[in-house]
């Protein structure tokens, strides 16, 4: 089924596509579409599918209940219920899903349950736990994101740092030594957003680091967006030198932060 038919289709109709398709931006699109409805019928739909014995239908039915209604957050204390129920699920998929739904729900009675899993074998599952404990400002819910931080699978690790990072405003030593940590990560994604929660919490230490990858190989803006989060005055010529250094492709796509990030270190005492 094309994402075209979704307007007429019925709410069955959707999720028996669902359950045949194979193309992941097609699943979600039709899952998109029971969200964006939100209303008893899809509610209903989900939470029978959680009780079906085929775990497909139980992950499609995790999926649903993660954002009916969208910023509406319909039916919010069931569906929070029914996905803490599933952390409890036999497969791995079924548990990664649930908390991947938890995420978008931002209960914090979720947390707990959650934690249970940051040493789960299936990466996904501990993608899914990372993605669940963030945009929380609670002792517990960081300490798990701090684990998950350290993490083999370049998913989970990603993930749990931008968690820390950028998405709650806790602040504490333990967070902020694991952010430091990541500043030298193999993968440059996450020492950028490591250097990005160092930067917002304005931690000195995160000078030489955003020094070294504004005069490194160019990865990307996080470093651009931390030295702008925290401008230093003798940011400005390296933010220079590296915009002349890029290729005309990349001048065109960061030149606009790059500028900003210049002003801010110009407006620097």
């Amino acid at each position: 089924m094309k994402s075209s038919n979704t307007e007429t289709s019925s709410t069955q109709e959707l999720i028996d596509s669902a359950y045949i398709i194979q193309d992941e931006d097609e699943y979600w699109n039709i899952i998109a579409k029971l969200h964006e409805r939100g209303s008893k019928t899809e509610f209903e739909a989900a939470k029978k599918l959680t009780s079906e014995s085929d775990p497909v239908k139980r992950e499609i039915g995790a999926d649903i209940l993660g954002q009916l209604g969208w910023s509406k957050h319909s039916y919010q204390k069931e569906s929070v219920s029914i996905l803490i129920k599933l952390l409890s699920d036999s497969e791995p998929d079924v548990i990664a899903s649930a908390a991947f739904s938890l995420g978008h729900r931002n209960d914090p009675s979720a947390i707990p349950e959650l934690l249970k899993h940051v040493n789960h074998s299936s990466p996904r599952v501990r993608h899914g736990v990372a993605f669940g404990l963030s945009c929380h400002d609670d002792h517990s819910a960081i300490d798990g994101l701090i684990v998950l931080s350290r993490d083999t699978d370049f998913d989970v690790r990603n993930w749990a740092t931008f968690g820390l990072g950028s998405q709650c405003d806790f602040d504490n030593d333990n967070l902020r030594q694991a952010l430091i940590d990541r500043t030298e990560d193999s993968e440059p994604e996450i020492r950028g957003e490591a250097l990005i929660g160092l930067a917002r919490r304005k931690d000195v230490r995160v000078i030489n680091k955003i020094e070294n990858e504004l005069t490194g190989k160019f990865n990307g803006a996080w470093p651009i967006e931390a030295a702008s989060i925290y401008p230093v005055k003798h940011f400005k010529p390296l933010l220079v030198n590296l915009l002349e250094s890029l290729e005309e492709e990349d001048k065109k796509a960061f030149s606009k932060e790059i500028f900003e990030a210049i002003a801010n270190c110009e407006n620097t005492d």
